[in-house]
């Protein structure tokens, strides 16, 4: 603002009771006549208590946008998961005009953020026998994925019409639904509670289909039985404590084929090198799997899932390639062990890369669900269940 003359400036403060507190409020504001000056020409007491208002209002206003902005600039680095800023909303903590303008949230997004809601997905424990078919079990530290996994590959099932339900089974019906609409919502699974009574099975029919995508008159029965992680290493680290839990309702000593399915949590290795505590824990559990009669005797196949390959390196071409190399580099006592009962048992090993999809909010929502490996892991399914090739294949193949 432009100096005032001496003359402008005491034609100011002459008339500063008469003056608009806006006006004097600019003035101020400005550095050209400050407020000290204004009272001691006069300004009214009720005029220096309402400047004095307005300047701790601005003060306020400006600290408000100040956290606005550094909240929006975290949503912007990744740092906000969704459950923190849909509180934002909630509490009035910012606005959803403020994201609108001030982050890459749109109102589609800004709409889903709203009705985000995540439920308790726990199964509900199914011990009755498991139907005829190929048993397929995950094996995995708790947070590795393999809900995650269950759900993706159940979600393009039913997308496609891959798989049709068996009603032997309706508490595991009702949890594959759950899982279903969760990633669809963008909601990622909860982990299985760590309990013998939260191990259940999905039971359904996968109906094999060509390369154009019609049926061939094929189907495989199978049955996916998820336990929780941390369950499953407590009972592989003191059996006595939790008697017959690894074996829980006996399904892994049962007479029907099976699949095993160790989910390799790649992020884990990412954030902080991970390695040989799953290491670790995968090798208690194939000593234990010894210990049941028909366990590896049954296995057709043991699939490595090197879960979470969205956190890959980006110049990687081949997915695949990467995560056997991964594997075999980082976890070769493991390979070891598998290998010398693969010679026993002679069951096949299989790698596969695995992605549930891409994320945003700080990994917290799934914004676009990946399709390619659930489709080619449902594909491998057929060929290596117990209706599809016969076992001892070889080493290593993976689901191209």
């Amino acid at each position: 603002m432009t100096e005032l003359s001496r003359i402008q400036r005491e034609a100011f403060l002459r008339r500063c009771n008469e003056l608009p507190i806006e006006t004097i409020k600019n003035k101020i504001d400005a550095n050209v006549i400050p407020l000290d000056e204004w009272i001691e020409n006069g300004l009214e007491t009720s005029k220096v208590q309402e400047l004095r208002a307005l300047e701790i209002k601005t003060k306020e206003e400006e600290r408000k946008k100040e956290e606005d902005q550094a909240f929006y600039d975290l949503i912007n680095d990744n740092e906000k998961t969704i459950d923190q800023i849909q509180q934002a909303i909630q509490t009035g903590e910012v606005s959803e005009q403020g994201l609108l303008d001030n982050t890459e949230i749109d109102e589609i997004l800004l709409k889903k953020i709203k009705g985000y809601s995540q439920v308790n997905n726990f199964p509900e424990n199914n011990d009755i026998p498991l139907g005829k078919g190929t048993d397929i079990f995950f094996f995995g530290k708790s947070g590795s994925g393999k809900t995650c996994v269950l759900a993706s590959i159940f979600n393009y099932a039913e997308e496609q019409g891959f798989f049709i339900d068996n009603t032997n089974s309706i508490k595991g019906i009702n949890y594959k639904n759950l899982l279903v609409n969760e990633i669809n919502n963008g909601v990622l699974p909860d982990a299985t509670p760590a309990t013998k009574d939260a191990v259940t099975y999905i039971s359904t029919t996968l109906v094999e289909q060509d390369a154009y995508g019609k049926p061939t008159g094929e189907t495989s029965p199978l049955n996916f039985i998820e336990m929780s992680g941390e369950f499953f290493q407590k009972a592989a680290k003191d059996p006595d404590s939790m008697q017959d839990s690894i074996d829980a309702h006996g399904y892994l000593s049962g007479s029907n084929k099976k699949l095993l399915f160790f989910i390799v949590d790649y992020n884990k290795y990412v954030e902080d090198n991970n390695v040989r505590e799953q290491s670790q824990d995968f090798q208690l559990i194939l000593q234990h799997l010894d210990k049941y009669k028909k366990a590896l005797k049954n296995t057709l196949s043991v699939y490595i899932v090197v879960n979470k390959a969205d956190k890959f390196p980006e110049n990687i071409v081949d997915k695949a390639d990467y995560a056997l190399n991964f594997f075999m580099d980082n976890f070769k006592s493991v390979y070891t062990t598998l290998n010398s009962k693969r010679e026993k048992y002679n069951f096949e090993l299989v790698s596969v890369p695995f992605s549930l999809g891409s994320f945003m909010f700080n990994d917290s929502y799934l914004y676009k669900i990946n399709k390619e490996w659930p489709k080619k892991l449902i594909i491998s399914i057929g060929k290596h269940s117990s209706y599809g090739k016969k076992k001892g294949w070889g080493v290593f193949s993976s689901t191209d």
